[in-house]
């Protein structure tokens, strides 16, 4: 039996809904803190001897804000309790005892060995034993568009050794009968060793020991052992898999689980601005207690009718908290609710939002917000690292050109001035050129270029009819540049006709370099894989030809990985060209092919094509079975196999003869260069961090207007251009390679330097560059400046960089969708990127300042005015509104217009954004909430406060206010100044919206319906919740008498026509471009 620690394979996503620690880091740190400040206050409010106000309101307050996010969180988690029993009751096949039984996939522990039957999914991380194998002993196929977004198959493999154990037994397995061959696991205690879990999805390394008797063998395991959760088994009757990581410790789980921990530029000024305000807060509690206390002092002894307290310490220690209560909605806790419930339906803005929809093949694809927490944030880019790749290119390979023998085939477009400059170039392509469907097959070194194009690579072909004499086949890879590859050698007569785990079978063309030959079938039995990575940037394929028992090196990739190991051209040996060329051939010949391959290799680059060089070599029994015993004993290592593996790579990857190169057209996207032209005029610097070859990043640069007009600096292991000295009048575009990339990185003081030199920029180009490096660019900007970067790609090697920036853009390409998962947002063209900043970005962030600036506005009013009553009454901590007027002020009278605001408020309309992209630096520069904003505000709230109290003190304090001649009391002074209060906060808000439309209307008229309503109810009713009502009849007698409206008028037009003639003189006399554009819009 395999032997494993017994673990439990369920899931469980669930919340909990008890209060739980509080961690440094974690963005609701501050909501939680306020709920916990709120919880204080509301204890405080229930002591007698401390509470100038009525509990009960309070406690509902803070009770109605809890339940909100308590619906919230017990919704969600209800969800997930549905999803995790649906999914931890599953039903799965398990071989126990040599019989199948069932179990729920809840119940499956590591070491169990399960069945597995065509569409049905993988219940956890499995090692594949054995399988049906129709194509190919140990073969299956699985989809893993769960996992990735992928719909092509991929293709897993069993090893041969186990699948020859349990392939006798998969008859017997359908009839669900004794199983006696996975007996012999448990007779001679066969042994998985794995690495621990991890969460990337493209690696694993791990081995099984085998006994057969007392000999004791080890095999590695790799990726192509894998079977991830979550994926399924297609076009495959059966396998069967031991079970290696269960419940969480899966890695599609590990995936699932992990949550964003970014948090925007604007919730964190917000935070440091309450914390400004709890001092505030704590400052004017101690004034008002020192106040008080001097109070007692100076009146305790004569005005005996006061009841003050004799134990003046006592009573001032009381006070503090007392006044803590009175002015605690100084800290806005409601502010956190209503951003949540803003950002949620922004996020629903941008999810439907039709004109960054992109249809393709029937299918449509919006835009999807994968966090609510980042909406305003792109309002404020400066920086966009961009891939190449997918992102700005269609991804979409098409074979255009190649060069063999120094000759070049296929159409080249040529339209790049480089290649101009070049005319002997320029005739010998001219003159040499064919279309690649022409190459003579009958010319050995064009079948030996041709052959690898076919062999080299991981492509599965899919037979669409099963009779062997249909050649229509569909090739799955997912890799779009395999694909074009293959495609394009199946069109010169090298078509790959069949894959199994240890052989090839390729269709060959009719040709005079194969006289002797048969069948037009020729079959290569596969001998090692070395896989291609980021870094090695190649792959080969060693291959035994079955007719002629050569054992053959195939290798493709980069020119910059395999030009260097390509033996020197002067060094003629069996190894350099194949068969008679070698013979024939001088060595000023092969420097000349050399030389006009390399050419070819500038001019493919120059015009944008993706190239790889092909190359091969054949190796000896003697070497190959040498090597291979040093590559085995790497890939069973335990400790850094990767790089062991590597090192054995390097020792068989040498001595290359180079049989050609090839050249793919990545076109670009639909209005790249128009969208990277609109984001520049916003002042955005747009990098571009791509794995390909100088000339090809610097083409693509051109051609989508991010290197247009500018002089370029280029800083490669070759150029001294880094010497150009900088003039004011000109731009400059830097491009620089991974190698010199890779020396900065080195040292703090280069990372300066670099930084400093490319802000002298207007765009960057950083090539041959790798998925750690692009991570590294992002840093050095991010960790020198306050600037908010954006990092957007389409593919796996993206996804450093994506997690690494402020925000994050996943493309939904071609490449699957690890990018997008990682990603904060998704979007299917890089052309929505102009729209989803300028526009959405733009907006999000200005209506979020906007609700940020109100909050602070109306709740330090509120409290201010309790403060100038303060002032009256000797500070003795008598509270100045009804409790339940406090409590409805922020939940009911003024909650609803500035969420409208918050969701549909538009300072301009979306076409003149795109229009105007200048009107982004506005947003981009934090103009809408800095210091001047802010405390424009304050100013405000502090006058308003004043009037509001002053006025309404001397008309109901200081003068008759009916025909009685009777002054209003206390109450009568509250309710005419809470009047004020809700008046002048709305109608505030109203003189800030800039786009009406009829929800303004009825957020806005029902806040102040409302506000009436409930006044007048409340004045009829003598106690409420327990308690006596000194409101009883208080309001309705107030707005009887006519001076309340003149005074109500009044009063709101000295408080606003302050601003309103500040915004008019501004805008008329003083406008700014924003202004100016909004009366050309009219």
């Amino acid at each position: 039996m395999v032997s494993f620690e017994s673990l439990i394979n369920k899931i469980k996503k669930k919340k909990k809904l008890l209060p739980k620690k509080i961690n440094i880091g974690n963005h609701n740190n501050n909501q939680q803190q306020c709920e916990i400040k709120k919880k204080f206050i509301l204890i405080l409010s229930w002591i007698p001897q401390i509470t100038p106000v009525t509990p009960g309101p309070s406690s509902i307050n803070l009770a109605i804000v809890l339940l909100i996010n308590a619906v919230k969180e017990a919704y969600e988690d209800f969800r997930r309790y549905q999803s995790d029993k649906k999914i931890n009751n599953q039903i799965c096949k398990v071989i126990e005892n040599n019989v199948i039984i069932e179990k729920f996939w809840k119940d499956l522990g590591e070491g169990d060995i399960v069945l597995i039957e065509d569409g049905q999914q993988f219940p956890t991380d499995l090692i594949i034993l054995a399988s049906s194998g129709e194509s190919s002993p140990g073969h299956c196929y699985i989809e893993t568009s769960n996992l990735d977004g992928e719909t092509n198959l991929k293709y897993k493999q069993a090893l041969l050794e186990t699948n020859s154990i349990l392939v006798e037994s998969n008859s017997i397995a359908t009839n669900n009968t004794s199983l006696e061959s996975f007996q012999f696991f448990k007779d001679n205690e066969s042994i998985i060793e794995c690495e621990a879990p991890s969460v990337n999805l493209n690696k694993f390394d791990g081995t099984i020991q085998l006994k057969n008797g007392d000999i004791s063998t080890k095999y590695p395991l790799t990726i192509d052992q894998l079977l991830v959760r979550g994926t399924t088994l297609m076009s495959t009757k059966y396998i069967y898999g031991c079970v290696i990581y269960v419940g969480h410790e899966t890695k599609y789980m590990m995936n699932t689980m992990k949550t964003s921990s970014k948090r925007s530029k604007l919730e964190l000024t917000m935070e440091r601005i309450l914390i400004y305000l709890l001092g505030f807060q704590l400052l004017l509690c101690l004034f008002s207690t020192l106040m008080g206390m001097k109070g007692d002092i100076q009146y305790g002894d004569s005005a005996w009718y006061l009841q003050i307290e004799h134990n003046i310490g006592f009573a001032t220690f009381q006070r503090y908290f007392t006044f803590l209560i009175l002015f605690s909605t100084i800290i806005p806790i409601s502010l956190y609710v209503t951003m949540e419930i803003i950002r949620f339906l922004q996020v629903i803005f941008i999810n439907k939002d039709r004109k960054m929809c992109h249809r393709e093949n029937g299918v449509k694809t919006f835009a999807c917000a994968r966090t609510s927490n980042l909406n305003e944030e792109l309002g404020m880019v400066e920086y966009i690292f961009s891939d190449k790749t997918g992102t700005l290119t269609r991804n979409e390979m098409e074979f255009k050109v190649c060069c063999i023998n120094g000759k070049q085939y296929g159409s080249l477009p040529i339209s790049s001035e480089d290649i101009l400059e070049n005319e002997n170039l320029g005739n010998s392509i001219s003159n040499d050129q064919q279309t690649p469907n022409n190459i003579n097959n009958n010319i050995f070194n064009n079948t030996q270029t041709d052959l690898p194009l076919a062999i080299c690579n991981t492509v599965v072909p899919e037979h669409s009819d099963t009779s062997s004499s249909s050649d229509k086949i569909k090739y799955s890879s997912s890799s779009p540049d395999e694909t074009a590859l293959v495609e394009a050698a199946s069109n010169l007569g090298f078509k790959l006709y069949n894959r199994t785990s240890n052989s090839i079978t390729i269709k060959t063309p009719p040709s005079e370099c194969y006289p002797n030959q048969e069948s037009p079938f020729k079959t290569f039995s596969i001998l090692n894989v070395i896989e291609f990575t980021s870094n090695r940037k190649k792959m080969s394929i060693i291959v035994k030809d079955n007719t002629t028992n050569e054992i053959i090196l195939y290798s493709k990739g980069a020119d910059s990985s395999i030009l260097p190991l390509v033996k020197d051209a002067n060094n003629s040996s069996s190894n350099n060209l194949v068969g008679e060329v070698d013979t024939i051939m001088s060595s000023t010949i092969s420097d000349n092919i050399m030389e006009k391959t390399k050419e070819s290799l500038r001019v493919f680059s120059v015009n944008g094509l993706r190239t790889l060089c092909i190359s091969k070599r054949i190796l000896t029994t003697e070497e190959y079975g040498k090597w291979n015993a040093e590559y085995k004993e790497a890939s069973l290592s335990m400790e850094d196999r990767d790089v062991k593996m590597e090192e054995a790579s390097k020792l068989i990857e040498c001595q290359l003869s180079l049989m050609g190169v090839t050249a793919i057209e990545d076109r670009l996207q639909k209005n790249v260069n128009n969208t990277i032209s609109t984001l520049l005029k916003a002042g955005i610097k747009i990098w571009m961090l791509t794995g390909d070859k100088q000339e090809t990043a610097i083409n693509i640069g051109v051609s989508c207007s991010l290197l247009s007009d500018l002089e370029l600096l280029i800083l490669n292991e070759s150029s001294i251009e880094s010497e150009k000295k900088f003039n004011s009048e000109k731009q400059f575009g830097l491009v620089i390679d991974g190698n010199t990339l890779a020396y900065i990185l080195l040292s703090k003081e280069c990372e300066d330097l670099f930084y400093k030199l490319v802000n002298l920029c207007k765009s960057c180009v950083c090539c041959r560059v790798t998925p750690f490096q692009k991570s590294e660019v992002v840093r050095i900007v991010k960790d020198r400046t306050n600037s908010i970067t954006l990092a957007i790609g389409d593919g796996a090697n993206d996804v450093s960089m994506i997690q690494k920036a402020h925000l994050g853009i996943g493309i939904s390409g071609k490449e699957g969708r690890q990018a997008v998962l990682a990603s904060d947002f998704s979007i299917a063209q890089f052309r929505f990127l102009s729209r989803l900043l300028l526009v959405h970005g733009r907006y999000n962030y200005k209506r979020l300042c906007v609700v940020i600036c109100y909050f602070f506005f109306k709740n330090l009013l509120s409290c201010l005015l309790q403060f100038w009553f303060s002032t009256s009454n000797l500070f003795s901590g008598t509270t100045y509104y009804d409790s339940l007027n406090t409590m409805l002020f922020n939940l009911v009278f003024t909650s609803l217009p500035i969420i409208v605001l918050g969701v549909f408020e538009r300072d301009l309309c979306s076409k003149y954004l795109l229009k105007h992209p200048q009107l982004y630096q506005e947003t981009q520069r934090g103009k809408c909430f800095n210091h001047k904003v802010f405390w424009s505000w304050i100013v405000l709230s502090i006058y308003c406060s004043a009037v509001i109290y002053f006025f309404s003190s001397y008309i109901y304090n200081e003068s008759a206010t009916d025909w009685s001649g009777k002054v209003g009391g206390l109450r009568n002074v509250s309710a005419f100044a809470f009047t004020c209060l809700v008046f002048i906060v709305n109608l505030r808000l109203a003189m800030i919206i800039q786009h009406w439309n009829y929800l303004n209307f009825i957020s806005i008229g029902l806040s102040l319906f409302a506000f009436f309503l409930v006044e007048c109810i409340y004045s009829l009713v003598y106690s409420f919740l327990g308690y006596r009502g000194e409101f009883y009849h208080v309001f309705l007698k107030v707005v009887e008498q006519p001076i309340f409206y003149t005074s109500l008028v009044l009063v709101i037009l000295v408080c606003l026509v302050p601003p309103f003639t500040i915004k008019y003189i501004q805008r008329n006399y003083l406008p700014e471009p924003l202004d100016i554009i909004q009366e050309i819009s009219k």
